[in-house]
C-alpha cells in the first residue's frame, strides 16, 4: 500500500502527520499511550481530569521523556479550576491545549499569549459558534455516539459533522463512535478535517486501564453502552452493577439529585485504575461494539490507515473511478 500523505487543516495546525487525535479519557490518558500516539504521527492528549498540579506535571514530564512529537493536554472545565495546571503545562512547552465541558473564554487569551493552540470540544453548532467567538483555533464536534458525558440533544455524527462544516471555517475534528479507518474516511467525507478516537485507544496495550475494563470494551455488544441520566447530565458507559443501579433508579422515577448523589465522584478512577466492577463507572463510546481485540498503538495506526485506504478505494470502485 502506498503510504498515505495527509495534508489537512488539522495536520497543519497541530504539526502532525496523520489527522487522528486520541481523545482524552478520565484517568485513562496517561504518558505511555499519549506518547505512543504522538510517535505514530497522531496527536496524543493527556487527560487532566481531577489530577493535582503535581500529578499532571509528572505525566507531562513523562510524556516529554517518551516523545519529541507534539502532544496536548485536556482540561474538562466543569470539573474544577485549572489555572495552575495550565500555567504548568505551558511552562513545560505544551503547545496544544484541548478544553471541554465549559466555556473556553477563561483561558483562550492565556493560551494564545504562550504561543499555544486552543482546541475546544462541543456537542453542537450553537456551542461551536460560542467557542469561536471566544477565539479558539479548532473545534472537536463530539456527537452522541461518544463515551463519557454527551449532550442532551443526542445529535448524531451524520447530522453534526456536515452542519458544523457548513458554518465553520476553522479546522473541524469529528468524534463519537469512530473506531476504524472506514469511520475516519466517512467523517472526512462528511466534512471533517480529522477525527478523534477515544474508546479505540482504551483497548490498547499502552493504555493504563485495568484488564477487566479492556475486556468489557472488546466484549461489548450494541446493547452494552447505554446512555444514562438522559434528563439531567447524560453519559454513556458500559453496563456494570453501578450503571444497572442508575438505570433502575431512573426507571423507578427517582429524582435527578438522588441519582447524582448515588453516582458521586471518583467512580471513573475506580474503574480505570482499580478495575472495580462493583463500584466503578466504565465509560465507553458506542463504537465499542466494533472493537474486538486489544492492540498496540502502532497496530491501531497500521490498521486504521489500511482501512482508510481501502474505504476510499472501495468508493472509487463503486463509482467506476480509477
Amino acid at each position: 500500500m502506498t503510504a498515505l500523505q495527509f495534508d489537512t487543516p488539522v495536520t497543519r495546525l497541530l504539526g502532525i502527520r496523520i489527522p487522528l487525535l486520541q481523545g482524552a479519557m478520565a484517568w485513562l490518558s496517561e504518558a505511555p499511550m499519549v506518547a505512543a500516539v504522538s510517535n505514530q504521527g497522531g496527536l496524543g492528549v493527556l487527560g487532566a481530569s481531577l489530577m493535582s498540579v503535581a500529578e499532571l506535571e509528572a505525566q507531562v514530564l513523562a510524556t516529554k521523556a517518551l516523545t519529541t512529537k507534539p502532544f496536548g493536554v485536556n482540561f474538562p472545565l466543569v470539573l474544577g479550576e485549572y489555572g495552575e495546571h495550565l500555567d504548568m503545562a505551558l511552562s513545560h512547552g505544551v503547545r496544544i491545549i484541548v478544553m471541554s465541558a465549559g466555556s473556553p473564554r477563561k483561558f483562550t487569551a492565556r493560551i494564545h499569549a504562550a504561543g499555544a493552540v486552543c482546541v475546544h470540544v462541543v456537542p453542537n453548532l450553537k456551542l461551536a459558534l460560542s467557542a469561536l467567538d471566544a477565539g479558539v483555533d479548532a473545534i472537536v464536534v463530539e456527537s452522541v455516539e461518544a463515551g463519557g458525558h454527551v449532550s442532551t440533544e443526542g445529535i448524531t455524527g451524520f447530522t453534526n459533522i456536515p452542519n458544523l462544516r457548513a458554518h465553520l471555517k476553522v479546522p473541524l475534528i469529528a468524534a463519537g463512535g469512530i473506531t476504524s479507518g472506514a469511520g475516519m474516511a466517512a467523517a472526512m467525507a462528511l466534512g471533517a478535517d480529522g477525527v478523534q478516537m477515544g474508546t479505540r485507544f482504551l483497548a490498547t496495550v499502552e493504555n493504563n486501564a485495568a484488564p477487566i475494563y479492556k475486556q468489557m470494551v472488546t466484549g461489548a455488544t450494541e446493547f452494552d453502552t447505554p446512555v444514562y441520566s438522559r434528563n439531567y447530565h447524560p453519559g454513556r458507559a458500559l453496563k456494570s452493577p453501578t450503571l444497572e443501579t442508575i438505570l433502575a433508579m431512573e426507571k423507578a422515577g427517582h429524582g435527578n439529585e438522588e441519582v447524582r448523589t448515588f453516582i458521586g465522584r471518583g467512580r471513573a478512577k475506580k474503574a480505570a485504575h482499580d478495575g472495580n466492577l462493583q463500584d466503578g463507572m466504565f465509560y465507553s463510546g458506542a463504537g465499542a461494539v466494533n472493537i474486538t481485540e486489544v492492540l498496540t498503538v502502532a497496530q491501531v495506526f497500521e490498521r486504521v490507515l489500511a482501512e482508510y485506504a481501502e474505504a476510499v478505494a472501495r468508493l472509487h470502485r463503486l463509482a467506476g473511478l480509477r
